[in-house]
């Protein structure tokens, strides 16, 4: 049947959009190791430098930030349209409802997919706390999500992270690594290859 294929396209759209899309922007923007943000400059030429390497990696994790949003809403919209055909008419419209790692939790047991091997119910359920962090800033899903990838915040100095903290701006602080989006692309491809059920179904796509 046709949506038996679903899960198929689903795995090859998000793997698609992270080889022809993300993965040129992020080479375009690389991050600036070694960059000083305080104390004085050597020169005014160190100063500029450090300066501009402080601005591109600025950039680039805003950019990282905004590709997790979009990464997230992409399967949780592909989640939904798969999990409507999959339920009785008169609750298909109740899927829109359901909060995504609740969906996320009950196909596995409905459908009896691992997705502790691997950790790809933690890792979506890390990327959906992080593309509502990127869109409402802080709140609730900023505070789970400081708790559960504290990695995700390399702040130079404590100093630095209490004063985002008191300016509520700690959602500015993220900042995401290419392994992150690895590790992200990965639970959500794997989710989609073990929901196939189809003959030549691929778990895993290669990276």
């Amino acid at each position: 049947m046709p949506q038996d294929l679903l899960p198929r396209i689903f795995q090859a759209d998000i793997h698609r959009f992270y080889t022809r899309v993300l993965l040129p922007a992020l080479d375009n923007l690389p991050l600036h190791s070694g960059v000083k943000t305080s104390g004085l400059a050597a020169s005014m030429a160190e100063f500029l430098e450090h300066a501009q390497m402080h601005t591109s990696n600025m950039l680039a994790f805003e950019a990282r930030r905004s590709f997790a949003l979009t990464l997230d809403g992409l399967f949780e919209r592909q989640l939904r349209i798969w999990a409507r055909v999959h339920v009785s008419e008169d609750r298909r419209a109740g899927i829109a409802t359901v909060e995504i790692n609740k969906l996320v939790r009950g196909v596995g047991l409905r459908h009896g997919l691992d997705l502790e091997t691997g950790q790809v119910r933690v890792t979506i359920e890390e990327l959906h706390l992080l593309g509502n962090a990127v869109r409402h800033g802080d709140g609730g899903s900023l505070t789970k999500l400081r708790d559960r990838a504290p990695h995700l915040w390399r702040y130079a100095d404590n100093t630095v992270a209490a004063k985002s903290e008191e300016h509520a701006i700690l959602s500015e602080g993220i900042q995401l690594s290419d392994n992150d989006f690895m590790r992200y692309m990965r639970a959500v491809t794997r989710f989609w290859g073990l929901v196939d059920r189809e003959p030549g179904a691929m778990v895993d796509m290669p990276d």
